[in-house]
């Protein structure tokens, strides 16, 4: 018989003086009460009442097992209600890691809204471009961009983002606009600096094809190509999640816009767990609020008519 609810029991027995009165008040049967008083009596092996044909008073020792199973009770519940509280109001530190570019971009102008929302959260950004054990190093919620994932974390999908080849619309009309992937062979390519650098993915109507490009940068940092490819200084392929805000304002335009050359997907991880805190939940439904619904969609740039 668990031994809360026998305290429960009692201490509502005495406080109502009786166990009609207490069994009516937790909906249990008279003879139920009685079980559960009697499992306390043998439990501490004392008589915690007084039965008379009239009334229900405690022992001594009843009087000073009350006084302790009230104030235990009280701490209980007072605990649960805290917690309840949290499970459904947010607050708290939310740690979350992104990719540097894309947390900059799209996960730090979350920050302030989130917070003016719910007083009590507090956020701890980490944006790096290594991959993050979530449950080694304390993290609640990755996100993570990547064509494929292999991991055991839960989550979705929240969006795509299109690899494009673009340049400014100054190095084109100084260098021209290639009409096949073969041309850029002849343009200066800025390049990502991690795995085959020199070689860019296309393809067109199901069937691939791997064009080798040249160039005098390359960088490990993708924002660093973006700036040049603004400046004017070659062509290069990067996410539109990093670029759509140049492809709008005109400052890169978008080149073989006919072939396509991957697409990323735009996930939010987290450890597998039966419930999940408010602060975890509330960060998601801004994710979702900023990406759309559509996770095979591309909310960073639509292309025009």
């Amino acid at each position: 018989m668990d031994t809360l609810s026998s305290m429960r029991a009692f201490v509502r027995v005495i406080d109502l003086a009786g166990f009609a009165a207490a069994a009516r008040s937790l909906r249990l049967s008279p003879a139920m009460v009685s079980k559960h008083i009697a499992h306390l009596e043998r439990r501490l092996g004392v008589s915690l009442l007084t039965r008379t044909t009239r009334r229900v008073t405690p022992t001594e020792a009843g009087t000073r097992y009350h006084a302790h199973c009230v104030e235990l009770l009280r701490a209980l519940d007072e605990a649960e209600s805290q917690v309840g509280r949290q499970a459904q109001a947010p607050s708290g530190t939310l740690r979350v890691t992104a990719p540097v570019e894309f947390g900059q971009q799209h996960i730090a102008p979350l920050v302030a809204p989130l917070l003016a929302a719910h007083p009590e959260l507090s956020i701890a950004l980490d944006f790096t471009n290594r991959v993050v054990d979530l449950a080694d190093e304390g993290v609640d919620v990755a996100v993570r961009v990547s064509a494929r994932l292999d991991t055991a974390l839960a989550g979705r999908r929240l969006a795509s983002s299109r690899l494009l080849v673009v340049a400014s619309p100054d190095y084109l009309s100084r260098h021209g606009m290639p009409d096949s992937p073969d041309a850029l062979a002849r343009h200066e390519a800025l390049c990502f600096a991690v795995g085959g650098w020199d070689s860019w993915p296309f393809s067109r109507e199901g069937r691939p094809q791997h064009v080798k490009v040249r160039g005098r940068v390359r960088s490990t940092s993708s924002e660093a190509l973006r700036v040049a490819a603004c400046q004017g200084a070659g062509i290069t392929l990067l996410p539109t999640f990093q670029i759509g805000a140049d492809l709008r304002r005109g400052a890169l335009v978008p080149v073989l816009t006919d072939w396509e050359c991957g697409t990323l997907g735009v996930h939010v991880l987290y450890p597998q767990r039966r419930h999940h805190p408010a602060r975890l939940r509330v960060f998601v439904e801004a994710l979702s609020q900023r990406f759309g619904d559509d996770p095979r969609a591309d909310p960073f740039w639509q292309p025009g008519p």
